[in-house]
C-alpha cells in the first residue's frame, strides 16, 4: 500500500489552510433581504383568522392572546425551556460509547529488544501489529458522581420551566391588559370620528370666508383676524382628536398582531351611555388571591429551589466520582492471540481543586440565597402595594368617570341652547362652531374617562394575577376564545373568582401548544 509522502501531507496541509484564511464576509444582497423579508411577512400575518366585522373588546384579547409576537416570543421561551427539561433526564442514563475505525502506516510497527542488564541486544527487529487493521469497540459506562450531578441538573432545568411559564403567564396577563386600555381608547374617538369631521369641515369653510372677508377689507381688520385666530385654534384642537384616533387604531393593531394598515372597526356597546364596569372585593381577600397567583412570587420561589439545587451540586461534588465500565473490543491485527476481549473497569478519582475552592464556591451560593430571599420579600410587598394602589385606582377612575358624565350633560345642554340660537341669528357662526367643539372635547373627556376605568380595572385584574381564560376550552379559535373571555370577565365583575390555592395556568398552555404546533 503507497501513503502520500510528508512533503504531499504538508503541502496539501498548507493549501487547506490557505483556503480557509481567504473565506470573507458577504453582506446580504437586497434580493436575499426581500425574500427573507416576504417570508417574515407571510409567516407573521399568513396564518391568522381573518376579521369579519367590528370587534369586541373580547374579540381583541383573543386576537391579541392567540396572535401577538411578544406573547408568541414568551410561548417558544416556555418551549424551549421545556425541551431543555425534557433533553436534562437523558443525562442521567449511562454512556453507550461505539466507536469503529480503520488504522494504517506506511511502514511496519517494529522495535528492537535490549537487555537490562548487558545491554546487548537479544533479537532482531520484530513486529506484532499489522500495518494495516480494523478496529472497533462498545464501551458501557457510568460515573456515580457525573449521575448525581445530572440529577440536580435536571430538577433544575424542571423549575426553570416553571418560571418560562409564569412568566409567560405575566405576559398574558400585561398584554389583557394593554388590549382593554388600547380597545377603549380607540373606541371613544371612533365614536366621534364623524362628528369630527363634520365639525372640522365647518370650521375650515369658516375659515376660507373670513379669510375671504378680510381680503376685500369687508370688516374691521383687528376682529376678522381675531376671528381666524379663534377659527385655527379650534381647527388644531379637531385636528389632533383626528390624529388621536389614526395612533389609538395604530397602538390596538399592534397589540393584535395585525398590519398597522389593515382596516378594522370596534364593536361598540349599544346603549349610548356606558355602564361603569363593577368590582367588589374585600381587599384582605384581594392581598390573600394576589399573595397566591401572581406570577412574579412564584417565579421567586422556582428561582429559590434552582439555588437550593445548585447547593446540592456543590456538596456533591467535593465527594470521590466512581465510574464503572465495561466494553466489548475487537482488532483485526493477525498477531492477536485474541481478537475479541471484554474489559471491566472500576476507577475512583477526586478533583482535589474542588476542595479548594469549595469555600468560595459555598459562599457565593449562600449569597444567592440571601439575595433571592431579599428579592422573594421585595416582591411580596410590591404586589401588595400593587394591590391597594390599583383598587384606589379603579374608585378614583370611577368617580371621576361620573363626574365627566355630569359636567358632559351640561356641555351638551349649553351647545344646543347656542345652536338654536345661531340658527335664529341670535349668534354668530363662530360661537356655534365654538360650542360644537367644545360639546365634542366634554364627550371625548367623558370616553376617555371612561377608558381609564376600564384601564385602571385590567390593573386590577394584573394585580391580583389573574388569568383571562377558564380552565377548558373546546377548541382555540377566535370566536371560542372570546367567548370564553368574555364569560370569564363577567364573572370576575360578579364577584367570582378562581380559588386563590392554585393559579389557573393550565389552560394558557394549551393555548401555547396550539398556537406553536400551527405556526
Amino acid at each position: 500500500m503507497n501513503y502520500p509522502a510528508p512533503q504531499f501531507v504538508a503541502g496539501l496541509s498548507g493549501i487547506v489552510l490557505l483556503a480557509g484564511c481567504a473565506i470573507m464576509p458577504e453582506p446580504i444582497t437586497q434580493v436575499e433581504q426581500k425574500t427573507s423579508l416576504d417570508a417574515d411577512k407571510q409567516v407573521i400575518f399568513a396564518k391568522q383568522e381573518p376579521i369579519v366585522g367590528p370587534l369586541s373588546v373580547y374579540d381583541a384579547m383573543a386576537r391579541a392572546l392567540k396572535y401577538n409576537l411578544n406573547h408568541r416570543v414568551k410561548m417558544m421561551e416556555h418551549a424551549v425551556a421545556d425541551g431543555q427539561s425534557d433533553l436534562a433526564k437523558y443525562s442521567l442514563l449511562p454512556d453507550l460509547i461505539a466507536s469503529a475505525g480503520y488504522r494504517g502506516r506506511d511502514n511496519y510497527s517494529a522495535s528492537n529488544s535490549r537487555n537490562a542488564i548487558t545491554g546487548a541486544q537479544q533479537l532482531q527487529s520484530s513486529t506484532s501489529q499489522d500495518r494495516s487493521r480494523k478496529v472497533y469497540d462498545f464501551t458501557f459506562s457510568w460515573n456515580v458522581l457525573d449521575f448525581g450531578v445530572s440529577y440536580f441538573q435536571a430538577k433544575q432545568d424542571a423549575n426553570r420551566v416553571l418560571v418560562a411559564e409564569e412568566s409567560r403567564r405575566k405576559t398574558a396577563q400585561l398584554l389583557m391588559q394593554d388590549v382593554r386600555t388600547a380597545f377603549w381608547r380607540m373606541a371613544g374617538t371612533q365614536q366621534l370620528e364623524g362628528e369630527i369631521d363634520k365639525i372640522l369641515g365647518s370650521a375650515r369653510q369658516a375659515l376660507k370666508d373670513a379669510q375671504g372677508i378680510e381680503s376685500e377689507r369687508l370688516a374691521a381688520p383687528l376682529a376678522i383676524l381675531q376671528y381666524q385666530k379663534d377659527l385655527l385654534e379650534i381647527i388644531r384642537k379637531l385636528e389632533e382628536l383626528s390624529e388621536t384616533l389614526r395612533l389609538a387604531k395604530t397602538e390596538l393593531a399592534s397589540l393584535l398582531g395585525v398590519s398597522p394598515s389593515q382596516k378594522f372597526q370596534l364593536k361598540l356597546p349599544e346603549n349610548s351611555a356606558l355602564q361603569a364596569p363593577e368590582f367588589s372585593l374585600a381587599i384582605d381577600k384581594m392581598e390573600e388571591m394576589a399573595l397566591q397567583l401572581r406570577p412574579e412570587l412564584r417565579e421567586e420561589i422556582y428561582n429559590n429551589r434552582i439555588t437550593t439545587e445548585e447547593t446540592h451540586k456543590a456538596m456533591l461534588r467535593l465527594l470521590p466520582g466512581i465510574e464503572f465500565k465495561t466494553g466489548y473490543n475487537h482488532d483485526s491485527n493477525s498477531y492477536l492471540l485474541n481478537n475479541n476481549w471484554l474489559e471491566l473497569s472500576g476507577i475512583i478519582s477526586q478533583n482535589l481543586m474542588e476542595l479548594i475552592s469549595a469555600p468560595a464556591r459555598f459562599s457565593q451560593i449562600d449569597a444567592q440565597e440571601k439575595l433571592g430571599d431579599t428579592r422573594r420579600l421585595s416582591v411580596y410587598m410590591a404586589v401588595l402595594t400593587q394591590v391597594h394602589l390599583s383598587y384606589q385606582q379603579f374608585l378614583v377612575a370611577d368617580q371621576q368617570y361620573k363626574r365627566t358624565m355630569e359636567l358632559d350633560g351640561i356641555n351638551q345642554k349649553i351647545s344646543k341652547h347656542i345652536t338654536t340660537d345661531a340658527e335664529n341669528d341670535a349668534k354668530t357662526e363662530l360661537e356655534r362652531i365654538r360650542a360644537t367643539t367644545n360639546a365634542l372635547m366634554s364627550r371625548l373627556q367623558t370616553l376617555e374617562a371612561y377608558a381609564s376605568i376600564q384601564s385602571s380595572l385590567g390593573r386590577v385584574y394584573v394585580s391580583l394575577g389573574l388569568d383571562p381564560l377558564p380552565v377548558f376550552i373546546e377548541n382555540y379559535d377566535i370566536n371560542t376564545l372570546a367567548s370564553s373571555i368574555e364569560a370569564v370577565d363577567k364573572n370576575w365583575q360578579a364577584g367570582r373568582f378562581p380559588s386563590a390555592t392554585k393559579p389557573e395556568a393550565d389552560k394558557l398552555s394549551a393555548v401555547d401548544s396550539s398556537v406553536v404546533k400551527k405556526n
